[in-house]
């Protein structure tokens, strides 16, 4: 049955689901940054000093360990960032569910109200109907048959 609620719930239905999307998008984004991160540290641990040789290589490995723990906190910090939209994402979305729940109620109190009119409305033609039998059978002169 369609209702003046259905447009609007269907462009609340449609924020609702582009809310999902999004978290799941930002979700995709952190597990990528973690396993990133993952294997940054992997390499990290296994990148070893050199135990012999000139300084120009000790230093060459010191600056790699310098610059994969620059990209380690790089990933932590964007982690960080995405941890903190999806905490607003997750606000967003609570919002669209609630707008999207309220209007449904209302789409759903409509249609209620709707079909107790109809039954109301049923239920006084039936009352009529059964009160012009009632009164054509009192009207009916005696001794005709019934038909």
């Amino acid at each position: 049955m369609k209702t003046k609620f259905d447009a609007i719930l269907k462009i609340k239905k449609q924020a609702l689901d582009r809310c999902e999307a999004q978290i799941a998008h930002n979700n995709n984004l952190i597990a990528h940054k973690q396993h990133q991160l993952n294997h940054t540290l992997q390499e990290l641990s296994t990148t070893v000093a050199a135990v012999s040789g000139d300084f120009s290589d000790f230093r060459r490995v010191q600056e790699i360990k310098r610059a994969l723990i620059d990209e380690i906190d790089e990933c932590q910090n964007e982690i960080s960032a995405l941890k903190n939209t999806a905490k607003i994402l997750q606000a967003n979305y609570k919002q669209a569910s609630i707008e999207y729940e309220k209007i449904k109620f209302l789409k759903d109190d409509e249609i209620k109200k709707h079909i107790q009119a109809v039954k109301s409305s049923e239920s006084k033609q039936m009352d009529e109907i059964a009160l012009m039998l009632f009164e054509g059978k009192e009207n009916k002169p005696e001794g005709e048959p019934e038909k």
